[in-house]
């Protein structure tokens, strides 16, 4: 299978996800009236019980584990699989601000609002630098087990 494909249906998926995810959160993103505990990792950046038991327990399951015990395992299948995830996820989080009918993206994309991670702001240039670290290791990931 081509890895453009399962790249696309992975971002379909993570889309797909953000879609659900901003209609379970509304205006309380990350960390915000979250049950469950919350580990403080610096003053504004934390993983919460239901952020850890997504995205590092039942996503990767899903979308790294199930396919390789289907077709079976294989390094580049891996490298292909967990590159598309970490990527994806950048996806899916970007959309959650596009498609959330809580909050406009103007209102949200800010430093001000999303403060539960840290912000690259360059003058009116602005991303949040765990989509610059996101998009970093899956293309390390890609040239180390893909390319």
């Amino acid at each position: 299978m081509e890895p453009w494909y399962i790249f696309a249906v992975i971002w379909v998926a993570m889309i797909a996800h953000s879609f659900w995810e901003a209609s379970i959160e509304g205006l309380n993103a990350w960390d915000k009236n979250k049950y469950g505990w919350k580990w403080q990792i610096r003053h504004n950046i934390s993983l919460t019980r239901y952020h850890f038991w997504l995205f590092f327990v039942y996503l990767p399951l899903i979308i790294i584990l199930l396919p390789m015990v289907v077709a079976g395992f294989s390094l580049k299948l891996f490298g292909i699989l967990l590159s598309a995830y970490l990527s994806g996820m950048v996806i899916e989080d970007f959309f959650w601000f596009v498609v959330n009918t809580e909050i406009r993206f103007k209102e949200s994309w800010n430093p001000e609002f999303a403060s539960y991670y840290p912000w690259l702001v360059l003058g009116k240039f602005r991303i949040p630098v765990i989509y610059i670290a996101g998009i970093g290791l899956s293309l390390v990931v890609w040239f180390l087990f893909v390319h």
